[in-house]
């Protein structure tokens, strides 16, 4: 061991942004808010004239939950005329036009405007929306009728991103069925058939090659506009159901379309946008702003379908899966069939408890049963005997006992007991569930830490690290719960090996930064396998509290682990731990080996209260109650926004196995502030 002040620091002071503070994790077990859970399902019930029945009682009612039937506890009818204190129950009404074409847009428009004419009940609060690359707020909420007529016609003027349509799938049609008909009479004219039959075969060949060109970038452009358009749509939606689930009273979303584009590659998403409208409340009615069409979506199905058809018959991939052998032309009929309104708009409709307005060039009377059911429905509410929430996907199924009724709800939710700020996407459905389980499974080795710079006196940089050992299909959710164990903020990523790269000792590296204002909050954090089906889980409680710019501010201090090459975009603020287009790794907990020559990296800034004052810092090592090694002051210069950086090291072979903690003082002369880390030593 070297003797107290000979500890070798160096300094090295960078013109970056970058702050960040160190907490250490909390030992104590989640816990989970006990209490009776509920689902709440909203039904609307129509008669044989298509006239809405408010008369049922809970015996008209039967709830199967996964096929289990369910007990009713209550059924409510919520009818919305004023009340007689004179207010009235809210109700929200979002208008959302999705990259409609010209003529699209004039008939939704006038659509729109005619629904707008007519009297909506007391207290119907009307946004306007509209989707292209991004979800485009027209009008917020309001029941101001002159300002949500301009918001409307402002959409006649959108020019929407656009995609592959009719025409790209007639040339793809085309090539397929030139193709499967062989060589020469179908692509080859008269005159040239009499030439020499080298010629001719030559001229086959190039045309055919062509041909083949022309339908593969065909075909490829519309795929990959495909998946754009329909993940477009669909995390759109996610955010506007995000943003209307905190809303009281009804709610609901009319989406006017010329078709909903959910192929394989967005199912998953499509069932987050159906599972986050169930647990919103929020029914989507969608509306086929093609009218009637000349050619039946049916028949451009069916016409799609023989052309793969030709192809399948004409594919030799000897056995190999090619992108011509069965199974692969399967999977793209699979992606045409789920483009058609009926398909894509209906099911959306149909599994979120509204309608589709489809096969018309009058969408009022649709419009005006949308209203309607803005003021009359019944709430249903049911304990589930399943009570072991654990992530699923539960449907629900409500038949009612009256002859001839046509019924609409919602058909199931993720089972899952906690209220997040932002819809919950299938893929994290696992590890909430673990996260609410309470009891802290730890099969999947889970490390994190929560990072403080406060930049702000009204807020804090928050930067929080998480480290899982390499799995081949990881999913990492984070949760920041404020005191009262209100979730504010939800982040996740999901890795998908190969895909994502690990880091070089094999672990994923999950980083991510919020911004808090002052207060206490726990952190948790869980990481789900899919192929094992296990958890890990891992919580750490925070303290932000509030800086006083007339005060010295300290970031965490920082133990570096490791390091990754990283650039910020232009624009793009870097991340706290980014040092000159590097990303530092902060040391979670791990024991740190001991290595001869290898440096043990440390980070902190601060931010002094006088402008462009100098501040000095004392490194020590600490082990129990004694200081085993320390450096002498040093002084650190302010940068160029004022703020003051330290980045040393020291080696890490001087000290024996153990724990130890590094403490890091610094004063401007005025104010002192200590920072500390935890740090293992292994052998």
């Amino acid at each position: 061991m070297r003797p107290r002040g000979s500890l070798s620091v160096w300094l090295v002071v960078l013109g970056c942004t970058c702050p960040l503070s160190a907490q250490e994790p909390s030992t104590s077990p989640l816990v989970v808010p006990s209490g009776t859970e509920r689902v709440e399902v909203d039904l609307v019930v129509r008669d044989k004239d298509g006239k809405l029945v408010r008369d049922l009682t809970p015996g008209d009612v039967q709830v199967r939950e996964d096929g289990v039937p369910q007990q009713t506890e209550s059924l409510e009818l919520v009818d919305r005329p004023t009340a007689p204190d004179g207010t009235a129950s809210p109700a929200f009404l979002a208008l959302v036009f999705d990259r409609l074409g010209p003529s699209s847009r004039r008939f939704a428009r006038g659509a729109a405007l005619e629904l707008l004419a007519h009297e909506l009940a007391p207290g119907t609060a009307v946004g306007v929306f509209s989707i292209d690359r991004r979800l485009a707020v027209l009008q917020s909420f309001t029941d101001d009728r002159e300002a949500l007529r301009r918001a409307v016609d402002a959409t006649s003027s959108l020019a929407p991103t656009t995609l592959a349509g009719e025409r790209e799938r007639e040339l793809t049609r085309n090539a397929y069925h030139g193709l499967g008909e062989g060589f020469g009479q179908a692509h080859v004219a008269p005159a040239e058939q009499k030439g020499a039959p080298e010629c001719r075969g030559r001229e086959e060949v190039r045309i055919r090659l062509t041909e083949l060109l022309e339908s593969r970038l065909v075909e490829g452009f519309e795929s990959l506009e495909r998946d754009q358009r329909g993940f477009g749509t669909a995390h759109a939606l996610l955010a506007l159901v995000g943003g209307l689930e905190a809303l009281p009273g009804r709610k609901a979303v009319v989406l006017f379309s010329e078709g909903l584009a959910v192929p394989s590659d967005v199912e998953a998403t499509y069932r987050s946008v159906v599972a986050a409208a169930n647990r919103a409340r929020v029914s989507i009615y969608t509306a086929d702003t093609e009218g009637l069409r000349v050619a039946s979506p049916a028949d451009e199905m069916r016409r799609t379908a023989d052309a793969l058809r030709t192809r399948l018959r004409s594919s030799s991939d000897g056995g190999r899966l090619t992108e011509d052998s069965p199974l692969a032309l399967l999977e793209r009929n699979e992606d045409t069939l789920r483009v058609s309104p009926e398909g894509s708009l209906g099911r959306l409709a149909e599994e979120t408890g509204g309608f589709s307005i489809r096969g018309t060039n009058d969408l009022s009377a649709g419009l005006a049963q949308v209203e309607e059911e803005l003021r009359s429905h019944y709430i249903l509410f049911y304990a589930p005997r399943n009570r072991d929430f654990d992530g699923r996907f539960r449907t629900i199924a409500v038949k009612v006992r009256r002859p001839h009724a046509r019924l609409q709800a919602r058909r199931g939710y993720l089972a899952l007991k906690t209220a997040l700020p932002v819809p919950a996407l299938p893929y994290e459905a696992p590890a909430l569930a673990a996260l609410e389980s309470g009891k802290s499974p730890a099969d999947v080795p889970l490390h994190l830490r929560g990072l403080q710079f406060p930049e702000e006196p009204t807020s804090s940089r928050v930067a929080v690290a998480v480290e899982v050992p390499t799995r081949r299909d990881l999913a990492i959710v984070l949760l920041v719960r404020d005191a009262s164990r209100r979730v504010v903020r939800k982040l996740s990523q999901r890795y998908e090996l190969p895909g994502l790269e690990p880091r070089a000792d094999g672990s994923v590296f999950f980083y991510r930064e919020v911004r808090l204002p002052p207060g206490d909050y726990t952190i948790e954090a869980a990481a789900w396998d899919f192929k094992a089906r296990k958890a890990g889980v891992a919580a750490q409680a925070l303290a932000v509290r509030s800086a006083d710019p007339g005060r010295l501010r300290a970031s965490s201090l920082v133990v570096v682990s490791g390091a990754e090459k990283r650039e910020t975009g232009e624009g793009e603020q870097p991340p706290e731990l980014q040092l000159q287009g590097v990303l530092l790794h902060p040391n979670l907990g791990q024991p740190v080996k001991r290595e001869a020559g290898r440096p043990l990296a440390f980070f902190l800034r601060a931010w002094p209260a006088a402008e462009r004052a100098a501040v000095e810092a004392r490194v020590e090592v600490v082990r129990g109650t004694r200081t085993v090694a320390a450096a002498p002051p040093l002084r650190l210069g302010p940068m160029a926004d004022g703020r003051v950086q330290l980045v040393s090291s020291f080696p890490v072979d001087s000290l024996v196995a153990g724990a130890y903690e590094l403490r890091v003082t610094l004063t401007d002369g005025r104010d002192e502030e200590t920072r500390t880390a935890a740090l293992s030593v292994g052998p």
